[in-house]
């Protein structure tokens, strides 16, 4: 009865942390720089001389599952979205703009919707803790259009955004940028290996609960 018991515990446990573990099905977003309103006040044109970034930070080893944000407007071919980098999710890039493709963690292009659109582009990477960017723009990667990202959405936090300007007096060179409302979202879940550790946590402490329980009852 004893062995029976404890299978049937330890299989509840699997079954319980099953449903709830994060995968490539359920993952969500996780990382956001505004919630999607869904209307458009304003565009930030992304071209191969205007790229827009932001940086997040990461408290653990996690898959990325896609990226986006809000697009919408003066579509024109492709542009790309790519993952860089940094020292600290307040920091700028290292790296010069034309050197994007050598910087790269990850990247993809696509093609910017021209109606107003909480996008969201695959793209799969396992980082482990840190800071990154998240980066958009044209003139690399192969891709070679426009697109507007939107504007006017409820921004959450006090997101460090960045920007390039291929003709303004720095030249060649990354700077802050003040985009209140513009959306950029990252998509994702822990990674499976440090989910299955949780999973063998919570059965072992299932387990010896259960044992404990027995022997209670066995005195008694």
């Amino acid at each position: 009865m004893y062995k029976i018991g404890a299978a049937a515990a330890a299989a509840c446990l699997l079954s319980l942390v099953a449903v709830a573990a994060p995968n490539a099905a359920n993952a969500g977003i996780i990382f956001s720089t505004a919630d999607y309103t869904g209307v458009d006040t304003g565009e930030y044109i992304v071209s191969d001389d205007r790229y827009f970034g932001v940086g997040f930070t990461l408290d653990a080893t996690t898959e990325i599952r896609g990226i986006g944000g809000q697009f919408g407007g003066f579509p024109s071919g492709a542009i790309f979205g790519a993952i860089v980098p940094l020292t600290s999710a307040g920091s700028l890039p290292s790296f010069t703009p034309s050197e994007i493709e050598a910087n790269s963690l990850a990247h993809v292009v696509f093609s910017a919707p021209s109606a107003t659109t909480d996008l969201t582009v695959p793209l799969s990477i396992t980082l482990s803790a840190g800071s990154y960017g998240l980066v958009f723009g044209s003139g690399a990667f192969g891709a070679d259009g426009a697109g507007g990202l939107g504007d006017g959405n409820n921004p959450v936090g006090s997101p460090s955004f960045f920007t390039y300007l291929s003709f303004d007096l720095d030249g060649n060179s990354w700077e802050t940028a003040s985009m209140d409302g513009a959306r950029f979202t990252i998509t994702g879940a822990p990674e499976a290996s440090t989910w299955m550790m949780m999973t063998a946590g919570f059965v072992g402490l299932g387990l010896l609960g259960y044992r404990r329980a027995r022997r209670s009852t066995a005195i008694a």
